[in-house]
């Protein structure tokens, strides 16, 4: 009787081995997904399924603060926490490291199950360890089978789009599915696909916008912008397509072409006598987090020198608001190569001067947001006072972005900004155009009101050489 028991006991062990989660308890992916299908199947007509998909969108945080234990038991207590909360009925499951999910009757249209849903995931914060309260920071969605979805991987698939798009969000109530989400993600499919293609194809290209001194007019230099045309959609807008390029490896691809052809493209103006003092190009966040990006930019200066031209590299001001440590690290290699850098976008994410002074940056460029409109804002004009004199102060230029009007040039040259950009002077041109923009440059436009030569107190240096 002994040895019975002890072989249904052993028994029971694996069982519960192959049908459950070790660490927490919870149904394991495959376990859960045949067991929805069940469900699903024994549905009557007039029934409905909600699916909750819930991420655990900070535990490398957790990690951080508590190590590999205290990830452990902040996870095992929200198991037993959603055990505690759904009915007896429910299936509750784990999916890879970060995610739970919950299988329950309920109706879309019904306010009682909705209520229920978003108590079910407001339970889980917050939690409590080692007698200190720490709030996990949570994205879920939720899909309903048959209204959504119908079948049990479309289900678990879109309540899964939910869920993204409530991290996207930084949303605490949980999102339910639309349509549209399916759409979007199957169009940024296909956009990488023809991406790919595009960039294998040629169908990439570099336009240059001019960024020109304020008070004289003269060329400081140029940004270089990618830009796609596709051979059936035509021109793909910069902000449809960057997004999905982040999301991929793609990006690295568009840095790479771009500042390879920027540099090409530098030494092709000299020898036709145009001497760029600086040409800038974008990084994104994922290409700067790339461990060996100082390398790879290396690489190619040392493949296409450009000589006395500077190479400016414009990143955007969340990279250095979110990972101070990782974006000062960065600047410092590229610092160490020539490099300037430039902070794009400044004034979206409010940093502030304790951090700036800290970071070898060369470069402010004042977000176009603060620009549009500033001779009626008295607001705006104060708030680019401040970020002019925080940079006249940490020695950096400040570049007006999105400059369109005679009146917000007026604007900044009160207020002592040194350089700018934008449709007044220029819109981004293909490298044909912009040596032709260079021959007529925006101090020779005297509705600008910019200084003649003999009015300067000290002549800017002319970059256009016989």
């Amino acid at each position: 009787m002994d040895r019975e028991m002890k072989q249904e006991f052993n028994q029971q062990i694996v069982s519960f081995g192959k049908s459950c989660d070790q660490q927490t308890g919870l149904l394991h992916q495959l376990e859960f997904q045949d067991r929805l299908a069940a469900l699903l199947r024994a549905l009557s007509p007039n029934q409905e399924v909600a699916l909750i998909w819930i991420d655990l969108v900070n535990l490398r945080r957790e990690f951080s603060l508590w190590g590999w234990s205290g990830v452990e038991a902040l996870v095992r207590g929200l198991a037993a926490t959603l055990r505690s909360v759904v009915s007896p009925d429910a299936l509750v499951g784990r999916v890879g490291d970060e995610t739970f999910v919950v299988a329950m009757q309920a109706s879309r249209n019904n306010q009682n199950s909705r209520k229920s849903i978003q108590s079910l995931v407001d339970a889980l914060v917050p939690s409590r360890r080692i007698g200190t309260e720490n709030s996990p920071e949570i994205a879920a969605g939720v899909a309903f089978f048959p209204l959504d979805a119908e079948t049990p991987d479309d289900l678990a698939r879109f309540a899964s789009l939910a869920a993204t798009r409530a991290r996207y969000l930084k949303s605490k109530t949980v999102v339910g599915f639309e349509a549209e989400m399916n759409r979007l993600i199957m169009r940024d499919h296909l956009m990488e696909v023809e991406m790919r293609n595009g960039l294998d194809q040629g169908q990439f290209s570099l336009f240059y916008q001019a960024k020109v001194n304020l008070k004289t007019g003269q060329l400081l230099g140029a940004e270089a912008l990618a830009r796609w045309t596709h051979p059936e959609w035509g021109a793909v807008p910069p902000n449809e397509f960057i997004p999905v390029a982040e999301r991929s490896d793609l990006i690295h691809r568009i840095f790479d072409f771009g500042l390879r052809t920027a540099l090409t493209q530098v030494r092709r103006w000299r020898e036709m006598g145009l001497h760029l003092p600086v040409i800038a190009v974008n990084a994104s966040a994922a290409n700067v987090r790339e461990e060996d990006f100082a390398q790879s930019v290396k690489n190619i200066l040392e493949e296409i020198p450009v000589g006395s031209t500077q190479v400016e590299l414009e990143m955007t001001e969340s990279l250095a608001f979110e990972d101070e440590e990782l974006f000062a690290g960065r600047m410092r290699q590229l610092k160490a190569l020539g490099v300037r850098i430039a902070i794009d976008d400044f004034g979206t994410r409010y940093t502030g001067f304790d951090l700036l002074k800290r970071l070898p940056v060369d470069t402010m460029k004042i977000d176009k947001c603060f620009i549009r409109g500033i001779e009626r804002s008295p607001e705006m004009q104060s708030l680019c006072r401040t970020i002019i004199a925080m940079g006249d102060q940490l020695r950096m230029r400040t570049v007006a972005e999105g400059i369109e009007t005679v009146g917000e040039l007026d604007v900044l040259r009160g207020l002592s900004c040194e350089a700018g950009q934008g449709y007044l002077f220029g819109r981004p041109v293909a490298a044909e155009a912009f040596a032709g923009f260079a021959d007529v440059p925006a101090a020779m436009r005297p509705e600008l009101g910019f200084l003649a030569p003999q009015q300067l107190i000290k002549p800017e240096p002319v970059y256009r050489i016989a």
